[in-house]
């Protein structure tokens, strides 16, 4: 039985992923820094330590889900977002290098590499944060080895104990009829977890390497996705309004407009057509209904 290494696994989407790899009949192992849910814990900044522990499981693939997401938290502290999001790719690229390449390295990125107009190609990449830079010296660090590089986004209900997802907060917000703002120009193609769960279980199977952009077909604004979700749900729409990011004073850092990305090159590569967000939107709210 293979075993998959799971940094991170016991976040928002390895709470959903660990699941279903374990269905699938893998052995699975996650390793976090600190959090009593995970297997195993050590810093993944020290390479001593992360050698430690990577040599005494000895995994046939990793996947990296460990990384710091708070844009804002990277924005005002840069050595943090590099420690999180570069060193630790550099550490286990280099462990998987000293260990012969043996190892296939699934590199969970994201889409905020991408701003301006256009469904994004994997080679238009425009930084315009801290988060988005460390996230894509990340990417080049996990090249370095025998890696798949995945650019993606998502939502759905958390089976995480400690974090929630942006479908999560439109849902709880809405029930609990508090107000809120969701922002018209902001546009995006996320997955529903787990869709990009049996995604990533399928690029274990296959391992074609590269950077490959992973979304839903015909994204939607964050507006067009919190009023479809809700619809879906029939929550109330009187406490959900429409807003711009020019028009709150919330936003502390830059985040970009459009990341909606042409997933073609995965679709060819892995032989699969991806779903539309608004089926995805669809597929969530069940989950949110099954969980009533």
């Amino acid at each position: 039985m293979d075993t998959v290494l799971v940094t991170g696994g016991s976040g928002l989407l390895g709470c959903t992923l660990v699941p279903l790899l374990k269905l699938k009949k893998y052995k699975v192992v996650t390793l976090s820094q600190s959090s009593k849910a995970a297997d195993v814990n050590a810093d993944l900044t020290n390479y001593e330590s992360l050698k430690k522990s990577f040599d005494q499981i000895n995994p046939k693939a990793i996947v990296n889900l460990a990384g710091l997401t708070d844009v804002d938290l990277c924005e005002k502290s840069p050595n943090l977002s590099y420690k999180t999001n570069v060193k630790v790719v550099e550490n286990i690229s280099s462990w998987l290098k000293n260990n012969g390449e043996k190892t296939h390295l699934i590199q969970i990125s994201t889409d905020q590499v991408y701003d301006g107009e256009g469904l994004h190609l994997e080679e238009d990449v425009t930084i315009t944060n801290h988060y988005a830079l460390s996230k894509y010296a990340g990417e080049l660090a996990a090249l370095n080895s025998k890696s798949t590089v995945l650019r993606t986004n998502f939502f759905g209900k958390s089976l995480c104990a400690t974090r929630t997802s942006l479908s999560d907060w439109v849902v709880t917000s809405l029930n609990n009829a508090s107000k809120i703002q969701v922002f018209n120009d902001v546009i995006f193609s996320p997955l529903s977890m787990d869709f990009l769960s049996d995604m990533i279980i399928l690029v274990l199977e296959k391992q074609h390497l590269g950077v490959f952009n992973l979304g839903s077909r015909l994204g939607l604004s964050k507006a067009d996705f919190a009023f479809k979700l809700a619809e879906v749900l029939k929550l109330d729409l009187k406490n959900i309004s429409r807003t711009t990011t020019d028009k709150v004073n919330f936003l502390k850092t830059y985040r970009p407009k459009n990341m909606c990305m042409d997933t073609n090159k995965f679709e060819k590569k892995f032989g699969v057509k991806l779903p539309s967000l608004e089926s995805e939107i669809e597929n969530v709210g069940r989950k949110y209904y099954e969980k009533k």
